[in-house]
């Protein structure tokens, strides 16, 4: 097997891209996964927001697409929870509320439909996360939506490597490596626990940490516990991005991680690879199709006569004629054509791409 020949190469490693990859590996697919760096998703924690899509922008296949979204995810360790039936309030580091149907796991406890008292827990020196500020705004959020949840500040003190200054990264690294940080944080909590029903915590429960992990941490405390995403790159949306990403690996994807692609190999309808930014030189990637999943950026890489996509996810000029036979888009770049989405949109049309892609065949895999 040649090393620069897939069948499939994504462009872009957000949801819509790991989605797109994941699904075209599941079909036998030999499968090269492009990415400059992580999606746009770890800016927040990788909810899927509820109804986020138009009655007439859901078709069938959505269900379809969660369901394998959150089989990938149970898979690699981070699973979500919820399901597009679902509404949960969730609270956000600005104390609003926000409206979702799926969320990673460590987010899902703290729903403020469930009446409860819940502590929401600074860290001395942290000036990411205002326990004080966040507690005030849930505290009038919720009684103006006439939630029946009651809430809390604590602040609790941790320990910090010399010369540097206290943040979520800094932590979460910490609680990745180091079991005395672990127990530090979990001493420093324990008598938070005494007189409430959930502990919420800016997100630093580790950048590589799995479910399991998180759960045995959430039993030693005896008291059930939500993360909040703070500032980007937030530590719960770099974790799922971490474990998807290793996921993708060990189901047989290659994956070309801090590379970006600057041309694409466009002629007689057809795509035939891509050409990326290494070190040394241009690097050449043979495909037999294409998944354009990298947001606003791959619209650079369509030139100008790209006007929107058709019906089946293609790259379309303004007559309705598509730029190559073998060339999709999905995610972010669809906003072009006026769709609205998000997580939703990005899953679904992942999704849809990986499998339109690999009802091409496998060429490379069966080799």
């Amino acid at each position: 097997m040649e090393s620069d020949r897939f069948d499939l190469i994504v462009v872009g490693a957000g949801i819509s891209g790991m989605t797109a990859a994941a699904a075209a590996a599941s079909r036998g697919l030999r499968v090269g996964l492009v990415n400059a760096g992580p999606g746009q998703f770890v800016f927040g924690g990788g909810c899927v927001e509820s109804q986020q899509l138009r009655p007439n922008e859901a078709p069938a296949t959505l269900g379809e697409a969660i369901a394998f979204f959150c089989d990938v995810t149970r898979q690699a360790g981070c699973p979500f929870r919820g399901g597009l039936g679902e509404r949960r309030h969730l609270p956000t580091i600005m104390g609003s509320f926000q409206t979702v149907a799926l969320a990673p796991f460590s987010q899902w406890n703290s729903d403020v439909d469930e009446p409860r008292r819940a502590a929401v827990v600074g860290i001395t020196g942290l000036s990411s996360f205002d326990a004080a500020f966040v507690t005030e705004r849930l505290t009038d959020n919720a009684r103006r939506l006439g939630f029946n949840s009651r809430y809390v500040a604590r602040e609790i003190t941790l320990s910090t490597a010399p010369g540097t200054v206290a943040s979520t990264l800094q932590c979460a690294n910490r609680f990745d490596r180091e079991p005395r940080f672990r127990q530090e944080l979990l001493d420093a909590l324990t008598p938070v626990t005494r007189d409430v029903d959930l502990i919420i915590l800016p997100g630093l429960l580790g950048l590589h940490s799995k479910e399991p992990d998180i759960a045995a941490f959430e039993r030693a405390l005896d008291c059930p516990l939500c993360e909040l995403p703070t500032l980007p790159p937030s530590v719960p949306g770099l974790r799922l991005f971490h474990a998807l990403e290793a996921h993708l690996r060990k189901i047989g994807v290659e994956v070309f991680s801090g590379f970006s692609v600057n041309r694409l190999d466009l002629g007689e309808g057809r795509c035939t690879g891509v050409w990326i930014d290494t070190p040394a030189r241009p690097l050449h990637l043979l495909s037999e199709a294409v998944i354009l999943a990298s947001g606003q950026f791959s619209a650079g890489l369509l030139g100008a006569e790209f006007f929107g996509t058709d019906g089946w996810l293609r790259p379309i000029t303004r007559s309705g004629a598509p730029l190559a036979d073998n060339l999709y888009a999905a995610g972010a770049l669809l906003r072009n054509t006026g769709g609205h989405g998000g997580n939703e949109r990005a899953i679904l049309t992942g999704y849809r791409a990986g499998m339109l892609a690999a009802g091409q065949g496998g060429r490379y895999a069966a080799e």
